[in-house]
């Protein structure tokens, strides 16, 4: 019994790293819970609790910041605003303003001009 509970655990963490460094490759692709869930073959509610446990954050927070990371490095490499937030993943400027303005405290633009 102990070797079947370490083995479903050990899978669930690899499952878990597998999903994270999809993320991480991909951020600008589709990375909705279904369709994330169905790359990976499993449930989107049993994926959903996976990551948090593993990783610590909801799976829309860690895509959300690692898209808002992403784009503020592109940002600080003297990228335009726009490249930067459709490269990064988000799909329209305001929803990526909103978020980067409520991360780092300053909009994506006052960001720029600070720099």
């Amino acid at each position: 019994l102990f070797c079947i509970i370490v083995v479903q655990f050990n899978r669930s963490i690899t499952n878990t790293q597998n999903v994270v460094e999809y993320i991480n490759r991909h951020l600008d692709a589709d990375l909705s819970l279904d369709a994330l869930a169905g790359r990976f073959y499993v449930s989107k509610y049993h994926l959903s609790r996976q990551f948090k446990q593993y990783i610590g954050v909801p799976i829309h927070q860690y895509i959300t910041k690692k898209r808002l990371m992403t784009a503020r490095g592109m940002l600080r490499r003297g990228q335009p605003v726009r490249s930067a937030y459709l490269e990064s993943g988000f799909n329209d400027y305001a929803n990526f303003s909103k978020a980067f303005k409520a991360e780092f405290g300053l909009s994506p633009k006052d960001y720029v001009r600070q720099l």
